[in-house]
């Protein structure tokens, strides 16, 4: 709220040049100085995770014009953004444009026209876990394939993989795709969109010449609809080499990017988009990189932090473990615990996780007194709770999960306040209304 009320006058007034080149110091700078990015790394802002997948297909489409296909492999659709598939397919995800007023939603075999070349786009999208137990699946084998493809049609190839699916798993980088290669036609775009990395995991990447796509939201607690893409320097560098004329923005891109959305480093991309200026995605911005930038001073990238949400899992453990036989750990992963819930003598599945994920979330007390279950004073207290966790996540036919995560917010208290145990007692809170609820499942869970 205190980094807002700097900016409203600047905004409001502000014409074209000016807001410009505040938008340039303040949201593209203020991520390059907060994440400590190297030198030479673009930065390309959008108004959400989602949207932002087109960015990589232009920078591949512009760096071989030639190309009639552009093939895609996008990993974890089940554990990343419901629209992610969809939009690095080059199709709208929702009737509501951010730049234009209104877009009317499309038919499912709509594509683009004229210049584009959505219809050529070839997208395989993998789920990240087996159907049938929860496992995770091994896609190098496919990634490898479509790699191939590509090559031995001159095409280029994109790999989307994820660091920190919804459950916070890390897929392996895909390895011997040539990304790294000066004149690469392969490319890697790695998701960190849920916001749970290291500024080390960040350089890294950038290292072994990967996109990635970032927000605001998520784990960094910032207004929803604030997206990035990091450009490593080698990319950055062809972008600037290449013919103008090369550069490939299609008239889709127009509803979602501005011309500040693109670096003044890149002006043959910024030289086809609306010169219009998206205040509400640089005040979104500005209230992420708020949190982000207390994160980091906090030292929640610390070892210190890193042994603080050790102990905060290891406590959450063993309360579920002592107290709560109905949840099941099902994965730890950082600052995740991925927990299943029985009820009614069954691991509940997703649709069943979304009623308790909605009483979670709301004063169930009289609803659940309405439904004809007795309830003592306590649990009426306990049930009054307003409880917000992470949503449901499919894992397997037989059952999904629910998430107890600590957002950046969460990391900076326990350095601050270094108190670890009042963090644990604030989930037993949670795992009681949890089991409250499970108990009466056949009764409360109606999917």
């Amino acid at each position: 709220a205190q980094a807002v009320q700097r900016w409203p006058p600047k905004l409001v007034e502000a014409g074209p040049k000016e807001f410009s080149e505040l938008y340039d110091k303040e949201v593209r700078g203020a991520i390059t100085r907060i994440l400590q990015l190297p030198d030479g790394t673009g930065v390309v802002t959008s108004p959400s995770g989602t949207d932002i997948e087109l960015a990589p297909v232009a920078i591949a489409k512009s760096l071989h014009p030639q190309a009639a296909c552009v093939h895609q492999v996008v990993a974890a659709i089940n554990e990343i953004g419901r629209g992610v598939a969809q939009a690095a397919g080059g199709a709208y995800t929702s009737k509501v444009s951010p730049v234009a007023e209104i877009v009317p939603r499309p038919p499912a075999s709509f594509h683009l026209t004229d210049r584009d070349i959505t219809e050529h786009l070839e997208v395989t999208a993998l789920d990240a876990r087996c159907g049938a137990t929860g496992d995770y699946i091994d896609h190098s084998a496919t990634i490898a394939e479509a790699v191939a493809r590509g090559a031995a049609a001159a095409e280029p190839v994109i790999v989307h993989t994820v660091l920190g699916t919804k459950t916070n798993k890390r897929e392996p980088f895909p390895e011997g795709t040539g990304c790294e290669a000066a004149d690469a036609s392969t490319f890697v775009v790695v998701d960190a969109c849920q916001g749970r990395y290291t500024r080390e995991e960040i350089a890294d990447l950038l290292g072994k010449n990967a996109l990635i796509t970032i927000t605001g939201s998520k784990a960094w607690c910032g207004p929803p609809f604030s997206g990035a893409l990091l450009i490593p320097a080698p990319i950055m560098q062809r972008l600037q080499a290449m013919a103008p004329a090369d550069a490939w923005v299609p008239d889709m891109m127009q509803h979602y990017f501005t011309r500040d959305d693109f670096p003044e480093t890149l002006p043959a991309f910024r030289a086809q988009l609306p010169e219009l200026q998206n205040k509400g995605l640089a005040l979104r911005w500005l209230a992420a990189l708020e949190e982000m930038e207390a994160y980091f001073a906090a030292g929640g990238d610390s070892e210190a932090a890193r042994g603080m949400v050790a102990q905060w899992r290891e406590g959450v453990a063993a309360e579920i473990e002592q107290n709560h036989p109905a949840i099941e750990l099902f994965e730890e992963n950082d600052t995740v615990l991925n927990i299943k819930v029985a009820g009614a003598g069954q691991t509940l599945g997703t649709a069943k996780l979304r009623v308790l994920y909605r009483l979670l979330a709301e004063d169930a007390a009289a609803e659940v007194a309405a439904a004809g279950v007795a309830l003592t004073p306590e649990e009426r207290r306990v049930l009054s709770t307003k409880c917000l966790i992470g949503q449901p996540v499919h894992i397997c036919e037989d059952f999904g999960i629910v998430r107890l995560a600590l957002g950046a917010n969460d990391v900076r208290a326990l350095m601050e306040d270094l108190n670890v145990q009042q963090q644990i007692n604030v989930d037993a809170q949670i795992l009681r209304k949890i089991s409250l609820i499970a108990r009466h499942a056949e009764t409360l869970l109606r999917a």
